[in-house]
């Protein structure tokens, strides 16, 4: 098993069933690669939420680590959008975005391709919150089917930078503080993990259910 700490940029949006097919082809044929073309973007993956409508969509990207967000380069292209982008942008309902520093346990950084995701609004629990937290992910990746586990707290003075794509949003961008994201081979090798999960947190978590739907990675050098 695996433990990493690394970056994440975790965005929603919720797009209409008129404009649902452009805004797919754009992501997977133009906004990903150059999100991932960005210095210090690793990989960007696209979820769909099941059984949602309109849909809703959940992308990750992860990062070398959360500096990445305030980075020259990600700010220029934020600045800069192409054409396509400035036409998608308007089109996105119920926008939210937040990174941060994730702490990951896994099996050789692995992926898996049905997820579990748990957003927390005001602060992260405790119990997923340094060494407790980090033996949580241990303990959830420890089960049958389970890939992955990763808990982020949010960086909020970079995820609030305005830039001039933000400002072409027809809604105001939502705020969250974390994020608790489960990897699974299936979806219902994921009931076990909620139901622990949500014993150890008070209150318990709201889980929501995605499958990946397109994913691009870095290539990394070989020279």
């Amino acid at each position: 098993m695996n433990n990493q700490s690394d970056g994440l940029l975790a965005i929603w949006s919720t797009i209409a069933t008129e404009t649902e097919v452009d805004y797919l082809h754009w992501l997977t044929r133009e906004h990903i690669f150059e999100r991932v073309g960005v210095p210090g973007f690793l990989s960007g993956r696209v979820f769909k939420r099941r059984d949602r409508s309109p849909s809703e969509y959940l992308m990750l990207y992860e990062l070398a680590s959360a500096d990445v967000m305030s980075s020259d380069g990600y700010l220029a292209r934020l600045n800069a959008p192409t054409p396509w982008t400035q036409k998608i942008m308007p089109a996105l309902m119920h926008f939210r975005r937040g990174g941060g520093v994730t702490h990951t346990a896994n099996h050789g950084r692995a992926y898996g391709t049905h997820i579990a995701v748990a957003r927390f609004e005001d602060s992260m629990p405790e119990a997923l919150v340094g060494l407790a937290g980090q033996k949580m992910l241990d303990d959830v990746v420890g089960l049958d089917w389970i890939v992955a586990a990763r808990a982020m707290a949010v960086k909020t003075d970079a995820t609030s930078i305005a830039t001039r794509e933000k400002s072409m949003r027809s809604s105001q961008e939502g705020a969250f503080s974390g994020l608790l994201v489960i990897e699974a081979l299936d979806h219902s090798s994921l009931n076990g993990v909620e139901s622990l999960i949500s014993r150890a947190v008070p209150g318990g978590c709201n889980f929501q259910r995605y499958d990946t739907i397109f994913s691009h990675h870095r290539i990394a050098d070989i020279s």
